[in-house]
């Protein structure tokens, strides 16, 4: 790939001339680019990259605070077993989703809760600190002075690793 050329990939629909395998007449698919590239290839070069991004992320500032909010009437549950993965949801930009999340100041992680939606009760803002998470995943943004656009974790955050910050209620 190179820096002068942003690859595209046209979609078009299987027709039943087309078909073969397990690509069926009426099935979308993504085309090559004009300068060859795959769109299996950019998948795989874009997944190389935001993994050395991550791992650059994480070696950089291993200690940095991370905030997550949650409604204040989960604070007992949170008190008793951290942040568990999977518990019941309360907002998230992609439906159900099996991870605990979290962003590098309380402005941020607050808009990313909200996505957008009004919210209402009291909300109650937590602490850790990076080097704590198990696996973190980095989201990296260039948009963003960080560099980080939200970090996740598929495992549970015991109550041991978390600071109870404050509250906001509308």
């Amino acid at each position: 790939m190179t820096t002068d050329h942003k690859c595209s990939f046209d979609e078009v629909l299987v027709g039943p001339g087309d078909s073969f395998g397990n690509l069926k007449p009426g099935v979308k698919v993504l085309v090559p680019c004009e300068c060859g590239e795959t769109p299996l290839d950019e998948l795989e070069f874009t997944q190389f990259r935001n993994e050395e991004m991550n791992a650059a992320l994480l070696a950089v500032e291993p200690q940095r605070p991370l905030y997550h909010w949650a409604p204040a009437d989960r604070r007992g549950q949170i008190k008793r077993l951290g942040l568990v993965p999977g518990k019941r949801l309360t907002t998230s930009s992609e439906g159900v989703n099996p991870a605990v999340c979290f962003a590098d100041s309380p402005s941020w992680a607050w808009a990313l809760t909200l996505n957008g939606r009004g919210y209402d009760g009291e909300w109650d803002l937590w602490q850790t600190w990076q080097h704590l998470i198990t696996d973190p995943l980095v989201l990296a943004s260039p948009d963003r002075p960080s560099g980080i656009y939200e970090v996740r974790t598929e495992h549970r955050l015991f109550k041991r690793d978390l600071w109870y910050v404050g509250s906001r209620s509308k």
